[in-house]
């Protein structure tokens, strides 16, 4: 269901593709279109988490006709697909380093969802860019400083509060600059 669910996604940023999947589902045909974007909206599947389809969009998306402005809904936080945070924290830094920047560029959590129902809602919009440019990424440096999320959904605040205290506990022995935020949701904003 959700390599379907991604088919679909496909499909819908892109214009003219063509997808045949065979009776018993074991071989799938696929012609590609162009690479179009716009204003979506998709449903993931809540079996995978938001990380596995945002990963292929974060690749594809500087290179639509427009530019793309997608809201996913689903799982936005598992023990098996890189969290939406993750992607948000080291995918966007990246992508600025090749000159894809600007305000358009953003991951946004509106809603968290955990496993298994899902109901998380995130937008990831990104601007259109013909031609990248190279970077050489040979030195990566040393860790001057650490940031993090503790993200607590249905339960007390104070559960974020205590992740932050014990992570900063053990990353204190290593190093002094150490900001971790916390994200609380709560209602209808917890998925």
């Amino acid at each position: 269901d959700f390599e379907a669910s991604f088919i679909r996604l496909i499909d819908k940023v892109t214009n003219g593709s063509r997808i045949e999947i065979n009776q018993t589902g074991t071989t799938l045909y696929y012609q590609p279109g162009l690479l179009y974007g716009g204003s979506l909206e998709h449903d993931c599947s809540p079996s995978r988490g938001i990380g596995y389809y945002l990963e292929s969009l974060l690749c594809l998306a500087p290179f639509m006709k427009h530019p793309l402005k997608i809201v996913l809904r689903g799982v936005t936080n598992d023990q098996v697909d890189p969290s939406v945070d993750v992607l948000k924290a080291t995918a966007l830094p990246l992508l600025k380093k090749f000159g894809i920047d600007g305000e358009s560029l953003e991951i946004k959590i509106n809603r968290r969802g955990m496993p298994p129902k899902g109901g998380g809602e995130i937008v990831f919009a990104c601007p259109v860019r013909k031609v990248l440019q190279p970077v050489q990424f040979t030195d990566p440096g040393k860790i001057k400083r650490i940031r993090g999320t503790a993200y607590s959904v249905r339960v007390s605040p104070q559960m974020a509060n205590r992740m932050v205290e014990s992570a900063r506990g053990i990353l204190n022995k290593f190093l002094p600059d150490i900001y971790i935020y916390t994200d609380h949701m709560k209602g209808v904003s917890s998925g």
